[in-house]
């Protein structure tokens, strides 16, 4: 049968339009349209395209793209590479592809758009953040860095000395340390690229997001395409293309709400009819019905697939051009293609056998390399290679790799990036395909060969930007690098490519690298090569700590021990990394094992008579400190001895664990750090040292003056520092201890935001989610309307639970349980919680006998801070709602709460609800213990509001009533000290307490038979409890008092 082709050329049309993908579309540009018409600080839009290979995914996803040029915006894309899935290759490529197409098309517009990107990026992106960014995402770089900046092609400049150091300067150079980049550097990088993606989707340019093959995405990538999704706004859209499966994002992508999904199926027959006219010029799609229903039933309806059958058949001469145009025989067709390739991988493969010498060997490379490569270094594999016998003598390896790819490009298998330096598959079943013609025998050794002549010809000052290219293919070809000369140079290189993915927060790449390293040495490179060793070991077993692999980093570690016995700096880097990781695993260990490591080291500390020890510890440290202001302390010099660095760090990471495990040591710790910087040098723990000093001494009892001043040293000296790692834990220190005796507690608020935020700029969650815990516990206890405690509640939870910061969680757990039980959410259905996790499940099933919840988030065996703070809250708690068995329970277990939370207002404020359960008990029946507690609070109060006038004025006063009314029968002073206490609650505008007092002298006047009054105060405090937001607490009230919902006159006042 023949078909006309109306004039055209016989050639097959390659760039055919969408064909039987109507309703795809349709739902595509409406999910588009409607996005550009929701507010601007809407979420971004989220589109996810299922489907299997070949089926037009990125084909239909690009049906945007001209709609978004029209409306002035941008279209950028990415792909993740299967060869990289499961190994290691650049980092973040798919979102580093993405953001250089965007820092590209901002170039190519006017300058003035170039200036305001550029000026946004900049007044939110500072100088030292940048390098954390420009490590992940290099083409940032360019308008972040230098807003005049212009790229220069360096491929046709390769032994020019100027364009390598322009590569240099575009990739970046490695620091001397990774210390601040291998923790949180993770948390950092994410919430540096919300900051970015926030800024440039607030510039008001639609901005559509395609990253293709998410399948091959790993955890790390996740996080990053998360954050960016989470600080994308409106006008900015997300197209995912994935295939089928349960693949971990796909959970990601259910967390926005506005997602849209879209699951391609096969064309069916017609569709499939048109699509072959198209491609063979057809007028009349009835005229190659023949055709189609044959390619119909050995495709399935695979768009990618019929393409490719219908040039199989070009090829083989079945479908040829003639005078009246296409000519098929569908029965010779059937006869000698019956046994047609139905896998299209096979398919291409066979047909790339075909090609000349030259042009399968340029498809080796490329696909040895990965779906996309430099056209830089495809031009120097190909010469150093000799793949060209006979070929054109061409110094350049650009204009030699652009030749080559010649008939790769004419047959539809390779082309060229839109920015013209770099080589791509054209679908990633002709990158299977290429790969296949390397047998499996010959892949390794192939990949070693390309790694070998990367090494040894690219042009040193360009290695950065080629590193992980160089080491990607060396450790895929590892098993044949035999000569000792290689064998350290590629273990070297592993090192290298391992710390640069450290830098970029690619924590499992990292740890790839750093595993082929390790298996390059040998037992004696410990003497010939003992830096090498140590540095690949240690890395190792970092990042196996921070990606959980717990096991590798015991392996790493024990090896370490074993050979850096003669190193006191490496065993304490080993140490510090240990006890890390049993920090993050809850392990009470965690602290014996880091006080064994400074042993070794020469500081040793006691075990026993710590009380004596911090006596003359703190005598000590007052002389040292004596006369020494934050001037004095800026003008030492830095510390620059390696031992005593590794010392302070371990040191420091102790300090912040003995606050939760065992607070008798913390003095003692704390007191060597100031030691030791007095002595050797400022670090960067000297500030948070100076916070938590002030605190200590307020718990000996000097005057808040003298903690207060080493408070304001603390922010001084971490205010001049250039380091702000631990801008999160002075703050924690003072704003969240020292000043909440000195200030107002709502005054706390503000800076403790600031700690929060500062901990997740730099990463440091430990300290950003315990300001966070603070700021809840502030919120709760300044008198703020429960349902804005609650919203703050509930972000923080989310921001602990993204981070994974199992103890901080629980505690806010707790409080969020507690404002739920007083805003009457359903969730909230019992008011106990159980504290000691051997009561865990009784008290569940006492409280819910049908129960089955599990209660481990409320029970922290070890952690003794939280653990207190779930007393406490359920203390608080049972107190307003006039449980008083509960409260008196709760109260009696808080003894030791005071030593906890000594140097902070949290003992005082106890001492008050403890004082109320005692009081509270005393209305039920007489007893010693009852007053005694009663008279032990009131002196641990009064000592209080002689440090905090203005937040337990109220609460002195309310307990001295309660104490004078029910204790002493002196109601005359009872009645003067509720009025105080009621007067200095409003003062404070801490409403529950107000409303507390209000209801208690209700109380006193209806035991005094003085019925108007007490109808009067029960009124004042329903009035309250309601404006605070509690609803249960007013239902309690009206159910107590029914007449509390009746209209009063105010000239005739009945009895409550």
């Amino acid at each position: 049968m023949s078909a006309g082709v109306n004039g055209s050329p016989p050639y097959l049309l390659r760039s055919a339009s969408l064909i039987g993908r109507s309703a795809e579309e349709s739902m595509l540009l409406n999910s588009y349209f409607a996005s550009l018409s929701m507010g601007q600080d809407s979420t971004a839009a989220v589109i996810l395209i299922h489907g299997d290979s070949g089926l037009g995914k990125t084909k239909l996803a690009e049906t945007l793209r001209s709609h978004v040029v029209e409306d002035d915006g941008y279209f950028i894309r990415g792909k993740f590479d299967q060869l990289s899935y499961g190994s290691a290759n650049r980092p973040y490529s798919a979102i580093a592809s993405a953001f250089a197409e965007y820092c590209s098309a901002v170039e190519q517009r006017s300058q003035e758009t170039w200036i305001e990107v550029a000026m946004k990026l900049r007044r939110e992106i500072k100088e030292e953040e940048g390098k954390l960014l420009f490590e992940a995402i290099p083409s940032l770089r360019k308008i972040i860095g230098d807003e005049c900046h212009k790229e220069e092609d360096p491929m046709h400049h390769r032994h020019s000395c100027n364009a390598c150091q322009h590569e240099e300067e575009e990739e970046g150079t490695m620091p001397e340390s990774l210390e601040s980049f291998s923790e949180g550097g993770s948390h950092r990088l994410n919430y540096l690229i919300k900051r970015v993606v926030s800024v440039i989707s607030s510039i008001g340019d639609p901005i559509v997001c395609l990253i293709d093959d998410i399948q091959w995405a790993n955890k790390t990538e996740m996080d990053v395409l998360k954050a960016l999704m989470v600080g994308a706004l409106n006008p900015f859209m997300f197209i995912f293309t994935c295939r089928p499966g349960n693949h971990p994002f796909l959970k990601i992508t259910d967390e926005f709400g506005g997602k849209t999904e879209i699951v391609l199926q096969c064309l069916s027959r017609n569709s499939i009819r048109e699509l072959v006219a198209e491609i063979l010029r057809i007028d009349n799609p009835n005229d190659c019905t023949s055709l189609a229903n044959y390619i119909s039933r050995i495709t399935n309806g695979n768009p990618f697939f019929i393409r490719q059958q219908i040039s199989s058949l070009r090829d083989e001469g079945l479908l040829r051009f003639g005078n009246d145009g296409w000519v098929w025989d569908v029965k010779e067709i059937e006869e000698i293609h019956d046994d047609v390739l139905e896998d299209v991988v096979i398919m291409l493969l066979e047909k790339m056998k075909r090609l000349p010498p030259l042009t399968q060997q340029v498809l080796k490379i490329c696909a040895s390399i990965g779906s996309k490569i430099d056209l830089y270094i495809l031009g120097l594999l190909i010469r150093e290679t000799h793949a060209i016998v006979n070929g054109p003598d061409i110094d350049d390896n650009v204009t030699l790799a652009k030749t080559a790819i010649s008939v790769s490009s004419r047959e539809g298998l390779l082309s060229v990036t839109p920015n013209g330096k770099g080589v791509t598959f054209t679908h990633d079943s002709v990158y299977e395909a290429a790969y296949s013609l390397l047998e499996p025998k010959e892949q390794a050794p192939y990949h070693f060969k390309l790694g070998q002549i990367l090494d040894k010809n690219v042009c040193p000052n360009l290695m950065q930007k080629y590193l992980f290219t160089i080491a990607a293919q060396l450790a895929r070809g590892n098993e044949f690098i035999a000569d000792e000369e290689d064998r350290i140079a590629t273990a070297s290189i592993f090192l290298s490519a391992g710390e640069k993915s450290m830098l970029a927060s690619a924590l499992p790449e990292a740890h790839f690298f750093f595993g082929k390293g390790i298996y390059f040495l040998r037992e004696d490179d410990w003497t010939n090569n003992y830096r090498l060793c140590c540095d690949i070991y240690t890395k190792a077993a970092d990042t196996a700590a921070l990606t959980a692999d717990f096991q590798d980093m015991d392996r790493c570690l024990a090896i370490l021990f074993d050979n850096c016995k003669g190193s006191i700096v490496d065993c304490l880097n080993a140490s510090y990394i240990q006890v890390r990781s049993m920090v993050s695993r809850d392990d009470p260990a965690a602290l014996d094992t880091g006080l064994e490591a400074l042993r070794l080291a020469g500081e040793k500390f006691p075990s026993r008579n710590l009380v004596v020890h911090t006596i003359v510890g703190l005598a000590r440290t007052r002389c040292s400190m004596k006369s020494k202001g934050a001037d004095k302390l800026l003008q030492l010099p830095p510390i620059i001895d390696k031992q005593m660095i590794a010392t302070i760090r371990l040191i420091d990471l102790l300090v912040f664990i003995s606050m939760s495990y065992n607070q008798e040591l913390l003095p003692l710790l704390c007191f060597r750090v100031i030691k030791l910087n007095l002595t050797h040098g400022m670090s960067k723990a000297m500030p948070s040292a100076v916070a938590l000093y002030g605190a200590i001494i307020a718990r000996f009892g000097y005057p808040l003056t003298q903690t207060a001043k080493y408070g304001e040293i603390a922010l001084t000296l971490q205010g001049e520092l250039t380091c702000n790692e631990n801008m999160a834990s002075v703050i924690l220190l003072t704003y969240g201890a020292t000043f909440t005796r000195i200030k107002k507690l709502s005054d706390c608020l503000k800076p403790l935001r600031s700690g929060y935020e500062s901990g997740v700029k730099t990463g440091e969650m430990t300290h950003a989610t315990s300001c966070a815990a603070v700021i809840g516990w502030i919120s709760f206890f300044s008198g703020q309307r429960l349902t804005k405690v609650a919203s703050t509640l509930e972000k923080l939870r989310a921001s602990m639970a993204e981070y994974n910061m199992t103890s901080a969680l629980q505690g806010t757990r707790n409080y969020q349980n507690a404002v739920d039980y007083c805003l009457g959410v359903s969730r909230a259905s019992r008011l106990y919680v159980p504290t000691d996790p051997n009561e865990c499940s009784i008290s569940c099933k006492r409280n819910n006998p049908s129960s089955t919840d599990d209660c481990s988030l409320s029970c922290n065996k070890h952690n003794l801070i939280y653990n207190e703070q779930a007393k406490f809250i359920q203390l608080v708690v049972a107190c307003i709602f006039c449980d008083h068995e509960l409260a008196w329970a709760m109260s009696e277990k808080l003894r030791q709460f005071g030593t906890t939370f000594a140097g902070t207002i949290w003992p005082y404020i106890c001492a008050f609800y403890r004082g109320m359960a005692a009081t509270s008990m005393l209305h039920i029946s007489s007893g010693r213990e009852y007053v005694g507690t009663v008279k032990s609070c009131l002196k641990e109060l009064r000592k209080g509001h002689k440090k905090s006038v203005s937040n337990i004025s109220h609460q002195l006063y309310l307990l001295e009533a309660e104490y004078a009314a029910f204790s002493r029968k002196k109601y005359v002073s009872a009645e003067k000290f509720y009025l105080l206490a009621i007067e200095h609650a409003a003062l404070s505008g801490v409403t529950h307490e107000h409303a507390f007092a209000c209801e208690r002298f209700g109380i006193f006047h209806l035991l005094r038979k003085n019925h108007n009054a007490a109808y009067e105060q029960t009124r004042e405090a329903h009035t309250l409890y309601s404006k605070w937001g509690s609803r249960p607490k007013c239902e309690l009230l009206k159910k107590k008092y029914p007449r509390l919902g009746e209209k009063v006159d105010p000239k005739k006042k009945s009895h409550a």
